[in-house]
């Protein structure tokens, strides 16, 4: 069974990504350096947030952990795993740890108080990154503890970004599906842009549809 195209076509380094340079800039300075600072990735479905926490996540660089703050959304199980994590002994004492806290915007307003403390008192051990879709749901008092960056295409980057994001896919999708059709190609992501993650699907089915 192949892989799914949406996970095909995630990017897998930050030259990949169709985000704004100043954003991009910012988070290759601190993978490269392994120096990043707490973080919050806020914008609308599909526009590269959780793939940017992916590349630090699987990243031998670092040493980390992941959770999904639309499965766990309760104080205890979220703050005992954190500081489970952040209290033992790193198996790997020159990386550094990182804790990505995926779609936080569901995290329950005790938890989010929680994990504020955490980031204290684990600033010498533990970097988090958090995303969210609705950053309006996020409290203030963790959000000014977070660099926060925007990862909606805004008018004065589509043009670019959209033509990069268009090279690299049917780039890709030839090397997966040798001849493709490039215009029905161009309109779906032309439709669905800048939703990174509704163009894979939908690409995927149609590439469903017309393969034997």
């Amino acid at each position: 069974m192949k892989q799914l195209l949406s996970e095909y076509l995630r990017p897998k380094s930050f030259h990949e990504l169709c985000i704004s340079d100043e954003n991009k800039e910012k988070l290759e300075f601190m993978y490269e350096n392994s120096r990043v600072m707490n973080m919050l990735f806020h914008g609308k479905p599909g526009t590269g947030k959780t793939s940017s926490s992916l590349i630090f996540y699987n990243s031998e660089k670092f040493d980390s952990i992941i959770i999904n703050g639309s499965l766990e959304t309760g104080v205890d199980e979220v703050r005992n795993r954190v500081r489970r994590y952040s209290s033992t002994l790193s198996l790997f004492p020159d990386k550094q740890r990182l804790v990505i806290i995926d779609e936080c915007d569901y995290l329950s307003p005790n938890s989010q108080s929680g994990l504020r403390k955490l980031i204290e008192d684990n600033s010498d051990t533990c970097r988090f990154i958090f995303t969210c879709n609705e950053i309006k749901k996020i409290q203030q008092p963790l959000i000014s503890r977070l660099l926060v960056l925007n990862f909606d295409v805004t008018p004065s980057i589509i043009k670019t970004t959209l033509e990069s994001y268009r090279k690299r896919v049917i780039q890709k999708l030839k090397d997966r599906y040798g001849e493709i059709n490039v215009d029905r190609v161009n309109y779906i992501i032309n439709y669905y842009f800048p939703d990174y993650r509704i163009i894979s699907n939908q690409l995927e089915y149609e590439f469903l549809l017309n393969t034997p």
